[in-house]
C-alpha cells in the first residue's frame, strides 16, 4: 500500500464473523521495519466473563478514590475581527469544547467570544487569583495567530488587534509568564491558531504502555504530585486550517471527537495522539500538510507531569 507525504495510508478489509487477525508492516528507504498486530472483532461480541467484569469494578472503585481535583477551563473562541479577516469556526469551536468540558468533565468553564486583549489578560489574572495547587487548569485558544520571525515569537490576535501594530497582540512570552504564576498543579493549553506551534520546542517523555492496572493507578497518583505546563497546538511554524470539519476546523473537530467518545483517564499524550492522526489524515484529503505537537511550555517550570482528563462520573 502506498502513502501519501504525510505517510497516511487508507485501506479496506473484508472483515468474516468473529475475530479477523490483522497486521501491519512499515519499512524505511533503509529497510527498517515496524510491525502493529491488531484484532478486529466482527458480529456479535460475547459478554466479559464474571472475573474480569470484577477486575474492572475494582479498578473503577480505586480510581474514583484519588483525589483529582477541581477543574477549570478557559475557552476562547475569535470570530469577528476589527481590522483583521474574520474567521469561520473558531466560536463553533469554542462553543462545542465549551459544552463537552463542562457537561462530560466537570469542568467550571469560563467562555470568551470575540474577545479583546483586555478580556483575556482579565480573565487569566482572575484565575491567577482564584485557583490553587489542587486545581486543573485548561485554556482553549481559536483565533488568528501570527509570528515574529525575528525572534521567532508567537502571538495571539485578539479582536482588536491590528495588521502593523503590536499593541493589542498578546505574545507567548506574555503567556508563559501567566501561567508560570498560577498555582494549579496542571495545565494544558490547546491552542488552535497560525504558528502556535512557537509555544513549545522541547521533547516529551513517552508513557510507558503495557502497565497493569496497580502500575497505572500508581502512576496516575505519582503524575498528580508533579507540576505540569504542556500544550497542545493545532499545528508547528505554519499556517493551519480555519475549516475542513463541516461546522469546526479540523483540529477543532478531532478534538470533539476524541474528548466526546472517550469513557476513561485521558492523559495529554494519548489526547495527543488521537487527535494529531486526525487532523493529519484530515488535511491530507485536503490537499494539506499540517501536524499537531505535543509537549512542554518553555519557561513555565514543568517537572514532568502531564494533564489528566477524566469524566465526571469516575471521580
Amino acid at each position: 500500500i502506498n502513502t501519501n507525504t504525510l505517510g497516511v495510508f487508507r485501506t479496506r478489509i473484508h472483515l468474516k464473523q468473529g475475530n479477523n487477525p490483522v497486521s501491519i508492516s512499515a519499512i524505511d528507504n533503509q529497510g527498517k521495519r515496524t510491525t502493529l498486530n491488531f484484532i478486529f472483532q466482527s458480529g456479535n461480541i460475547q459478554p466479559k466473563n464474571q472475573a474480569r467484569t470484577s477486575q474492572e469494578r475494582q479498578f473503577k472503585q480505586r480510581l474514583s478514590r484519588l483525589d483529582f481535583g477541581q477543574y477549570y477551563a478557559l475557552v476562547i473562541g475569535n470570530n469577528d475581527y476589527e481590522k483583521l479577516v474574520d474567521l469561520e469556526t473558531a466560536v463553533n469551536d469554542a462553543d462545542a469544547i465549551s459544552g463537552i468540558l463542562a457537561n462530560k468533565y466537570g469542568f467550571k468553564v469560563t467562555k470568551l467570544i470575540n474577545a479583546t486583549r483586555y478580556m483575556i489578560l482579565s480573565a487569566l489574572n482572575q484565575l491567577r487569583e482564584k485557583l490553587t495547587q489542587k486545581d486543573n487548569l485548561l485554556i482553549y485558544y481559536a483565533g488568528h495567530g501570527e509570528l515574529d520571525r525575528v525572534n521567532m515569537r508567537g502571538h495571539w490576535l485578539p479582536v482588536d488587534a491590528e495588521v502593523n501594530s503590536t499593541a493589542n497582540w498578546i505574545s507567548n512570552v506574555s503567556v508563559t509568564d501567566m501561567l508560570n504564576v498560577i498555582k494549579s498543579k496542571e495545565i494544558l493549553l490547546i491552542a488552535d491558531s497560525c504558528y502556535s506551534g512557537a509555544l513549545t520546542r522541547s521533547a516529551l517523555t513517552q508513557i510507558k504502555t503495557g502497565m497493569t492496572n496497580e502500575e497505572y493507578l500508581n502512576w496516575l497518583a505519582t503524575i498528580r504530585e508533579k507540576r505540569s505546563r504542556t500544550a497542545l497546538t493545532s499545528g508547528g511554524l505554519e499556517p493551519v486550517l480555519d475549516a475542513g470539519g463541516g461546522k469546526h476546523s479540523v483540529f477543532a473537530q478531532a478534538l470533539i471527537h476524541t474528548l466526546s467518545t472517550n469513557d476513561s483517564v485521558l492523559e495529554g499524550q494519548r489526547l495527543y495522539r488521537d487527535v494529531s492522526a486526525q487532523v493529519a489524515y484530515a488535511a491530507a484529503k485536503l490537499r494539506f500538510k499540517q501536524i499537531p505537537e505535543y509537549a512542554p511550555i518553555k519557561y513555565t517550570g514543568h517537572e514532568g507531569g502531564d494533564f489528566l482528563l477524566v469524566p465526571k462520573n469516575m471521580r
